[in-house]
């Protein structure tokens, strides 16, 4: 008996000291069906996931590299060239059911994502993204469009006296029963047509704050909680006509989908459907600091998010295989860590793909966007699942980069090289 038992001893022992098996990380087909699925997938969590700015679009798949696991599954590093839609990620829509924004206003970039993807069940789990965009520059506009409207600095106080002006209309002719207010100027572009224009793309939201009563200051009103307040994003104009001597103010507003309350555990991570977010009360912080700051507004203030975790009940098991090019990945390493960066215009194309990962970003303080961090980069290093970073360098994969879905005049998309 004692010998078996230091046998069984011995054998622990042994499989202690045994290195795990490297990571191989396999060049693969960025046109293939698989690939595709698993990059459609990857593009709808990422945007599900994101709690600020806009549903990004798939504009080509840049490069993909492959690790190989148990029963039809891959763990897949992505890199996407994206565009940004004219739907706010609160939309909750998919991006395909979005519109690529115009050429003049295109926001470009590229994605990194790890995805996990199982071609038999058709179960997906994304783990990480890594944004980087930026707006066309001035130089490639005026080529496009020069006589189209330029992007101005959403934090200005002209662009949220355009906002407070088309918003005060939408108050006066909506039949809803209490005042809005807005959240945040996300869009603002200016131009000279029969006079000076600006206009703007901006959040609202439902205040506690009667119509039918007398309100002298509406950015006071409370606002309602996020479960039950309606909320929505607008566009509206200011065009000050010099010829007619008279002001021209529109509106149009759409409103995002009442959703309730969601738990890491509802979170799904499986199939084709994008999570649902959790709604933060984060309206009221952000109104009245932009109130207080609105003539003397810091032209750049990232607004950052913490990170959340998202769970589902029917999570795929893992198991190891004998092959040497199969990795298994432990159980619990659900969260989800990202961030969209947003850096100032540039003629030239920004790439992640020599980029480390989840890179803490800087962009320029002069630039007037914003960074929107999905997990601070404190949070991304102490909480990174146990998986492989993204590899550096191409994969010299002979189909890479894919087939490009939408062509922007003006644009010049980056190379393996």
């Amino acid at each position: 008996m004692s010998l078996l038992i230091s046998f069984f001893i011995g054998i622990q022992m042994l499989h202690s000291v045994v290195p795990s098996p490297p990571f191989h990380f396999l060049p693969s087909m960025c046109n293939s069906l698989q690939v595709k699925v698993a990059a459609e997938m990857a593009l709808n969590k990422l945007n599900a996931h994101r709690k600020e700015g806009y549903v990004l679009g798939l504009q080509r798949i840049f490069d993909v590299h492959e690790i190989l696991q148990w029963m039809g599954g891959s763990l897949f590093y992505v890199t996407l060239d994206v565009l940004e839609t004219e739907c706010h990620v609160k939309s909750r829509k998919l991006w395909k059911e979005c519109k690529i924004r115009d050429a003049h206003e295109t926001v470009y970039g590229q994605c990194k994502v790890i995805i996990h993807f199982n071609k038999n069940s058709n179960h997906s789990q994304l783990y990480s993204y890594d944004c980087v965009l930026r707006p066309l520059s001035s130089a490639a506009m005026a080529k496009i469009c020069p006589d189209c409207p330029t992007s101005g600095d959403p934090s200005e106080a002209t662009f949220w006296e355009t906002a407070a002006e088309s918003l005060a209309k939408f108050n006066a002719e909506s039949n809803h029963v209490h005042y809005f207010t807005i959240l945040n100027v996300t869009k603002a572009r200016s131009q000279w047509v029969i006079g000076p224009s600006n206009f703007v793309e901006y959040t609202i939201q439902e205040t506690t704050c009667l119509k039918s009563q007398p309100v002298s200051i509406i950015t006071k009103c409370p606002l309602l909680p996020p479960n039950t307040a309606e909320a929505g994003l607008c566009k509206g104009s200011v065009v000050n006509s010099r010829i007619e001597n008279r002001k021209f103010v529109t509106v149009k507003c759409h409103f995002f989908p009442h959703l309730p309350p969601v738990t890491d555990e509802q979170t799904p991570q499986s199939g084709s459907e994008p999570g649902q977010e959790e709604h933060h009360d984060d309206g009221e912080r952000r109104r009245n600091h932009h109130e207080k700051n609105r003539r003397h507004h810091q032209r750049s203030h990232p607004h950052h998010h913490k990170l959340h975790g998202h769970k589902h009940e029917d999570q795929e098991s893992y198991y190891p295989h004998p092959s040497a090019n199969v990795t298994k990945i432990l159980p619990g390493q659900n969260k989800i860590l990202g961030q969209v960066v947003i850096y100032p215009p540039s003629s030239k194309h920004i790439s992640l793909h020599s980029l480390p990962e989840v890179q803490e970003p800087k962009p320029t303080s002069k630039s007037g966007l914003t960074s929107q961090f999905e997990a601070s980069p404190q949070s991304v290093q102490s909480t990174r699942p146990a998986i492989p970073p993204f590899p550096s360098g191409f994969s010299e994969s002979p189909s890479c980069p894919g087939d490009l879905a939408i062509e922007i005049n003006g644009l010049q998309l980056p190379s393996p090289s």
